[in-house]
This record gives structure tokens, C-alpha cells and sequence, in this order.
């Protein structure tokens, strides 16, 4: 492909992107609190309305950490960001959820991309925009559940928000290490241990990887072994930290936990299914119109990708572990927000190894195998035909319309999202009446995909209903029965 073709490639992968995420994110403009962004934003909603002092607010969010710490659970950071939602400031706050999210996720995907492509395949610019847009595109839009992971805060925060953080943190790594960017090093030292404070499905391959970083440098006697240490004792004082909170022992005494061993195996085994599962024809499209582009690179690379078997089966490991522990805990994959993440590293983890297998194959195979050299010049018209046959088929199937953004346009033109909206602005007026001191509230006749992610109970008398109640000054709430 010609560098000419290759900048409108890149530029028609960017302005689709964008194109893809402006629906999912007006979307958002419907977007409103629920479940336990009312239950653990209470306290310092509270002190908002009564100081509108942002210090107290944030003092009262620490307040609640050291509770939940002692009473319910040790994730550290990311309860100091649960006590602290959006919807404190009122619902305009909240609608930007999405938005932030969804900005996130793309941001973390393009600034570690950057450095892997441009400086360790010696890849141009645009193929690292064409890349990071694809792989941006499938990681949004095929993900298996949008709501909880783009528009629930509670639920996005703790996992696609982390998740996100985390690739910053591995695109800071890899400038540091490369660049000797010393000035990458607080920041990273930080970020290890605010990490630490979150889900274990993105700490535990962290901490692998960082672990075995440290080992490599070590290896090759590199001076930044030491600072790369200080990040791994960092990350691991605290996983600690979060680990050893008496609050967990509480929780975990009405979860199913199993032996760590066989939650060891049970996450491989359900990495397979997961590769077997989301390797599907989207992927298959992905990887046939990228592979033009990155054999033209990889003979280019110096690099000898001699270990394929090694590579590809660390790679597996690291995304089994995302899933051991929720089958610790839970004995299960865990709720949709949490496989969220664990598509993504699949999508990650498994394009790297894409790349690693197809220059092993370009620098072992390919000159012995005449066959290559004989479709050399009708390659790039046999991929596009491919990849236009899987999307044909695509269509066929009805597979489209499974897509977010695809979702998000059908919610904002069928009124769907609008209809939720008055429902919802309709219980707002009886929340915010200071006369009605037990609220009951009508059930949501319209409940749309991706904007519904749950509601108070039917009994004033859950936790979740009591604590909605305080948080809009009633004596009770309730959702009358339908």
C-alpha cells in the first residue's frame, strides 16, 4: 500500500471513529444515576448542600473509604471515587459519564499503542492511527455489554475506567523505559499504587507483568531495574493493602469461594471459551484488513520473533488471569462490567500475538513457501473481498444492529431514550417535593438497552431504599409494583 493510501486510510479510520462515538456519546445526554451511585454518594451529596465546601465534600468521601475499608471492602481508590459521583453536582454532571468513559478507553488504547508501534515495529504514524482506531472500534463496539460499561458510573469507574488507567499506565512505562523520561517516574509510582486500590481484574495481570518487567531488567542490567522495582513493591504493598481489609472477610462470607487452584484452572479453561467465543467474524474483518499493512512493517522490523510458542502462551496466561479473581470470590466470570475488561485484553492480547505469529511466520516460513510469492500482487484485492464478504454476511445475520453505536442511534430516532427521559423527569418531580415525605414512585414503562441498568426496590426497606431515601431527604421510597 502507498503512503498516499495509507494517510486517507488513516484518516477515514479516524473520522469514523469519531463518527461511531458522537451517537453513544448524545446518548449520554439521557444517562442518570442508579443503585449504588445513590447508596455511597449520600454522604458527601450531604455536605455538599449543607457547605458546598469541596474539601469537606472530599474529607467526607475519606470518611467513607475507612468504613467501607473495615465493613465492606478494601479497593481503596476506587471507593474514594465511588463516594464521590458525578450526580453530587446534579444530574448535567452525570450525563458526562459516557463521554468521559468512552474517552478514557480511546485515549488508553492510542497512548500505548503509540510507542509499540511507532518505536518497536518502526511502524509509520498512520498505521498506529489506523490501528488504534480499529482496535478502539471493536473494543467499543462489540463489547458484550454496553450499559454497565459505559453509562453506569459505579460500574464503568471500577472497571472500564481502571482498565483505562491501566494502559496509561503501561503507555508511561514504555516511554519510561525506552526514553528515560525520568520525569514519568512520580507519576508512575503513583499510579502503581492508585491502581492497587482498584479491581483485581486489572491488577493481577499488572502485576505479573510488572513483576516479570523487573525480572527482565534485572536480567539485562539495566539501572532502571531499581525504579522499575520501587513500581512492582509499590503495586504489590497496595494489593496488600486493598487485600487485607477487614471488610472483605464480611463480604466475602456471602460470596462462593473456591480453592485458588481451581480457580486457576477455571480461568483457563474459560479463557478458551472466551477465544472461541469472541473470535468472531468482526475480529476476523479487523485482522484482514490489518494484515496488508503489517507484513509491509514487519519486514522492515529487526525484531527476530524467535519464540512464538513462549510469547503467545505468556499472553494467554496474562488474559486467563484477568478472570481468577472472580472465580476466587464469586466461583463465577462475575457480572457483565467485569468481562467488559476481559474483552478488551482480549482484543489486546490477542492482536500482539497476531503480530508476533505473523513475523515469526514472515521471517521462518514465508521465503520457503513459493505459494506466498505467487499471490503476492493479488494479496490486498483477496483481503478486501474477504473482509466485504464477513461484513455482507454480517448484515445478513441481523449482527449490525448488536453493535453500540448502531444501538445508541436506534434509542435516539424510536423515542426510546426520550420516553425514558420524561419517565424519569417525572419521578425527579416527586423526589424533589418537600411536601411527599414517602415517595412512591412509578415502575419505568420504558427501559432502554444500554441506558436501564437497574432501579429502587418495590420494598422501602432494602439498604439500596434507604439510603435513596436520606440522599433526597424522605422518610421512605419505593417503586409501586407494575
Amino acid at each position: 500500500m502507498t503512503e498516499k493510501r495509507e494517510k486517507f486510510l488513516a484518516a477515514f479510520m479516524m473520522i469514523l471513529l469519531i463518527t461511531c462515538l458522537f451517537p453513544v456519546m448524545y446518548l449520554g445526554r439521557y444517562n442518570h444515576p442508579t443503585g449504588d451511585d445513590y447508596r455511597f454518594g449520600v454522604d458527601a451529596r450531604l455536605e455538599w448542600e449543607n457547605s458546598e465546601n469541596l474539601i469537606n465534600v472530599i474529607a467526607e468521601a475519606g470518611k467513607g473509604v475507612c468504613r467501607e475499608y473495615s465493613q465492606w471492602q478494601g479497593t481503596y481508590s476506587a471507593m474514594f471515587l465511588m463516594y464521590l459521583p458525578p450526580n453530587l453536582f446534579g444530574d448535567s454532571a452525570y450525563r458526562l459519564v459516557t463521554t468521559v468513559i468512552l474517552l478514557l478507553l480511546t485515549g488508553g488504547i492510542f497512548y500505548l499503542l503509540k510507542p509499540m508501534i511507532c518505536d518497536w515495529l518502526k511502524a509509520s504514524r498512520t498505521f498506529w492511527i489506523i490501528s488504534s482506531s480499529a482496535i478502539s472500534l471493536l473494543c467499543i463496539e462489540t463489547v458484550p455489554s454496553q450499559g454497565e460499561t459505559f453509562f453506569w458510573y459505579n460500574g464503568s469507574m471500577y472497571y472500564t475506567g481502571y482498565f483505562a488507567i491501566t494502559l496509561f499506565f503501561w503507555g508511561l512505562l514504555i516511554r519510561y523505559t525506552d526514553k528515560n523520561r525520568k520525569w514519568h517516574l512520580p507519576l508512575l509510582l503513583f499510579l502503581s499504587f492508585f491502581l492497587a486500590g482498584g479491581n483485581y481484574a486489572s491488577l493481577l495481570p499488572s502485576m505479573i507483568l510488572l513483576f516479570f518487567t523487573t525480572i527482565w531488567q534485572l536480567y539485562k542490567k539495566d539501572p532502571k531495574a531499581k525504579t522499575i522495582g520501587m513500581m512492582t513493591i509499590s503495586m504489590l504493598a497496595g494489593f496488600i493493602v486493598s487485600a487485607a481489609a477487614p471488610g472483605n472477610r464480611i463480604r466475602q462470607d456471602i460470596l462462593w469461594k473456591i480453592p485458588a487452584w481451581k480457580a486457576i484452572l477455571k480461568s483457563l479453561w474459560q479463557g478458551i471459551r472466551y477465544i472461541i467465543a469472541w473470535t468472531d467474524a468482526w475480529y476476523m474483518i479487523f485482522l484482514l484488513l490489518i494484515t496488508p499493512l503489517l507484513w509491509k512493517y514487519l519486514k522492515k522490523c529487526r525484531f527476530s520473533f524467535h519464540y512464538p510458542v513462549f510469547v503467545v502462551g505468556f499472553m494467554f496466561g496474562i488474559f486467563c488471569s484477568m478472570s481468577c479473581p472472580t472465580f476466587y470470590t464469586m466461583n463465577s466470570t462475575g457480572p457483565a462490567r467485569v468481562v467488559s475488561i476481559v474483552y478488551y485484553a482480549y482484543i489486546l492480547f490477542f492482536s500482539m500475538s497476531y503480530c508476533y505469529l505473523l513475523g515469526y511466520f514472515q521471517n521462518t516460513w514465508a521465503k520457503k513457501i513459493k505459494i506466498i510469492s505467487e499471490i503476492k500482487k493479488f494479496k490486498i484485492g483477496l483481503i478486501v473481498a474477504g473482509s466485504c464478504i464477513l461484513f455482507t454476511l454480517q448484515i445478513i445475520e441481523g449482527n449490525l444492529y448488536s453493535l453500540t453505536t448502531t444501538k445508541a442511534v436506534y434509542l435516539l430516532s424510536n423515542g426510546e431514550a426520550k420516553a425514558y427521559e420524561e419517565e424519569y423527569q417525572e419521578r425527579m418531580n416527586i423526589l424533589m417535593d418537600d411536601t411527599v415525605k414517602d415517595a412512591i414512585l412509578p415502575p419505568f414503562e420504558h427501559q432502554p438497552d444500554m441506558l436501564y441498568v437497574g432501579d429502587f426496590s418495590t420494598d422501602p426497606s432494602t439498604f439500596l431504599n434507604q439510603k435513596a431515601a436520606t440522599y433526597f431527604h424522605k422518610d421512605s421510597i419505593l417503586v409501586s409494583s407494575p
